[in-house]
């Protein structure tokens, strides 16, 4: 996420720019108290979100909000400011929100959880995994995964939920074939469903997100984009596209279902 916050004082502006990086630390947050330096930012950066100071001298955050849409269209303008006396204003203005100073991390979120323009989810690794509702797997072009046997798609819904820990073969055996005695030979079906696993993450260019151990195998989940997992790292987005139901056609993911029911 790209934000930017303007305040005539300029202790405001970078408090609120580093309550940003405690809810966004990966994105681009930049204080300003210079209007021509912010506009500039805003041309060139094209922001989601600009936090403006409604009184200031040179020319008001009401007027700066016509200036940032003109140069950022898709911008969404979340005006703060110390009186509510300018809050008609603010929605006049069509503004996607309103803060009251002092700005709080809580007053932030709240926003962002509703701006006017929805922020666009950067893509991050080889592969788009969606655990909520129905698990599902994209490909880079966003393509949904095809697999050749559907005990392998288990297998990667499985070593997600476990969040890159290497899991045995015991462990895995005991996933899918439940209350079935491991053997030889379940075994050998295992390394079958394994195999084909690995085939089908390299015909999309994905082999490296498969890892292999001693006899354990899992996933390296930094090749992945996984709302499930942004969400435990309290990402935004995953946070909020979470509505109650996580890999709904595996009976073993209701352990995780109720851990994040409880969060």
């Amino acid at each position: 996420m790209i934000t930017f916050s303007i305040d005539d004082q300029p202790n405001v502006a970078e408090e609120i720019m580093k309550i940003m990086g405690e809810i966004d630390p990966d994105g681009t947050h930049k204080a300003f108290s210079n209007i021509k330096e912010a506009l500039s930012f805003a041309e060139e950066a094209k922001p989601d979100v600009a936090w403006l100071d409604i009184e200031m001298p040179e020319m008001s955050g009401l007027e700066m909000a016509m200036q940032v849409k003109k140069l950022s269209p898709k911008t969404n303008i979340v005006f703060v400011t110390g009186h509510e006396k300018f809050a008609y204003q603010a929605f006049q203005s069509h503004a996607s929100g309103f803060v009251l100073k002092p700005a709080t991390k809580e007053a932030l979120e709240r926003e962002l959880d509703n701006l006017r323009t929805p922020i666009e989810h950067e893509r991050k690794g080889l592969l788009r995994v969606q655990c909520f509702g129905n698990f599902e797997v994209f490909d880079k072009d966003d393509h949904p995964l095809k697999f050749k046997r559907n005990k392998s798609k288990e297998l990667l819904a499985y070593m997600i939920d476990r969040r890159g820990a290497l899991c045995s073969i015991g462990e895995l055996c005991g996933i899918l074939f439940e209350d079935r005695d491991e053997d030889r030979a379940l075994k050998k079906q295992l390394r079958v469903f394994l195999s084909s696993l690995r085939d089908d993450l390299a015909k999309v260019g994905a082999a490296n997100v498969f890892v292999k151990g001693w006899n354990a195998y899992g996933v390296d989940c930094s090749l992945i984009d996984c709302d499930y997992l942004n969400y435990l790292k309290g990402d935004s987005y995953a946070v909020n596209s979470f509505m109650g139901e996580y890999m709904i056609q595996f009976s073993w993911a209701e352990m995780t279902l109720g851990e994040l029911i409880m969060k």
